[in-house]
């Protein structure tokens, strides 16, 4: 049996880079809101809050996808198929932001957010399916 060369396997290192990106966004992110949920919630959305616990439950479920997100990287051949999971949570933030914008005096920000995971998704889903087509995944 030959071992894939370092250029064989520069796909699967290109995903492994988003895997970590994509997470560490989300655990920044989430810790950031929750422990500065004032300063944030002002900054981004131009007025004070009115009920912190909302907003720092989200920050936690934030910072806990994070590390789901980061869980393939314990070893990316075994674990390979959460990234789809990883790739349908963004897809479904996309969603759920798009289709509630308008619920706050903030669209403009919460779009934003949007395209954000939106690109998370699409960078996620190319890496993904590369390395799937080029059957880089199921080897150890």
């Amino acid at each position: 049996m030959t071992l894939p060369s370092d250029k064989q396997q520069a796909p699967v290192k290109i995903l492994q880079i988003m895997v970590l990106c994509v997470g560490l966004h989300s655990v920044a992110l989430g810790t950031i809101i929750y422990f500065f949920t004032d300063n944030f919630y002002t900054l981004l959305l131009g007025k004070p809050i009115a009920d912190i616990f909302f907003v720092r439950q989200a920050g936690l479920f934030l910072f806990l996808s994070g590390l789901f997100y980061l869980f393939p990287l314990k070893d990316i051949h075994s674990y390979h198929q959460l990234i789809l999971l990883a790739i349908l949570s963004k897809t479904l933030a996309v969603i759920f932001l798009t289709t509630n914008a308008h619920l706050t005096p903030s669209a403009p920000m919460i779009m934003l957010t949007a395209a954000s995971d939106g690109s998370m998704a699409i960078a996620l889903t190319i890496a993904y399916f590369l390395c799937l087509n080029r059957d880089l995944l199921g080897q150890t």
